[in-house]
């Protein structure tokens, strides 16, 4: 354990996974930043943690977003963790869709990972670590997800090489990415939908059939894996068979809508 004052860093905070991880942590770090675009549930979450707060009210797809983070984590105690939990979710066949409701996806969950990873990086010190949000279904060709199964399996893919340059660097920064099965968020709810779809139905089968575990359930195993230093984090009871029908049955596995 090091001896002066330390910082995590949370993408995503305003709600979901991220608010969970933030209540998580606030016992382990002496400060937390937190990142979103909600200034006031960034506010709110921050008058109700027991440590330290930052809150930095930053959007992962602006153009000056990696030197606006790079500001913020400056003016805060050293830098520990980062965990890259922004994200959104769009419902809708590729044909259905429109190219800027896929393209949103990649944006925010993947290349906005890479952007605060990418800002962090030369803050992080020796024993520091990195964790992303990856999904248990990165592996698997879910109908009417397309862009956010490519955007998880982006973030897997971006996470493991990340990983695999920092152990030859002898850098000494763990990485983790986390598989994260279904869980209750509003992260459907609160996306965006193709017109042929019906959110209401959409959400309320992903409620039925997908949501296993609650945001404090995942944010638990997220923090539990980032501790031992797992490479890759199960977070959900069906995160770990999620993966283990991919390879058994290969990664074309089709399931129904959800």
């Amino acid at each position: 354990m090091r001896a002066e004052p330390r910082s995590a860093l949370i993408t995503g905070a305003s709600g979901g996974i991220g608010s969970a991880l933030a209540r998580c942590l606030a016992g382990t770090y002496e400060s937390l930043i937190l990142v979103d675009t909600d200034r006031n549930s960034l506010d709110a979450l921050a008058a109700e943690l027991p440590c330290e707060a930052v809150v930095a009210p930053l959007d992962v797809t602006a153009t000056d977003y990696r030197h606006d983070l790079a500001n913020w984590v400056e003016k805060a105690p050293a830098l520990d963790c980062v965990f890259t939990f922004a994200g959104v979710m769009h419902t809708g066949t590729v044909l259905q869709s429109t190219f800027e409701d896929l393209v949103r996806v990649i944006d925010i969950n993947l290349i906005g990972t890479i952007a605060t990873v990418h800002a962090c990086l030369p803050y992080l010190e020796r024993g520091s670590s990195i964790v992303t949000a990856s999904s248990a279904i990165e592996s698997i060709a879910v109908p009417r997800h397309a862009s956010y199964v490519a955007s998880k399996a982006g973030v897997y893919g971006f996470t493991r090489t990340l990983a695999n340059e920092l152990d030859q660097d002898g850098a000494g920064v763990r990485v983790s990415t986390a598989l994260i099965g279904g869980v209750h968020t509003d992260i459907l709810r609160n996306g965006s939908f193709a017109e042929n779809e019906n959110p209401t139905e959409r959400v309320a089968s992903f409620d039925r059939r997908v949501a296993r575990s609650s945001a404090d359930d995942i944010a638990r195993a997220v923090v539990r894996g980032q501790q031992r230093g797992s490479r890759i984090i199960y977070a959900g009871p069906d995160s770990r068979v999620a993966a283990l029908l991919a390879r058994a049955a290969g990664r074309y596995t089709r399931l129904p809508r959800i």
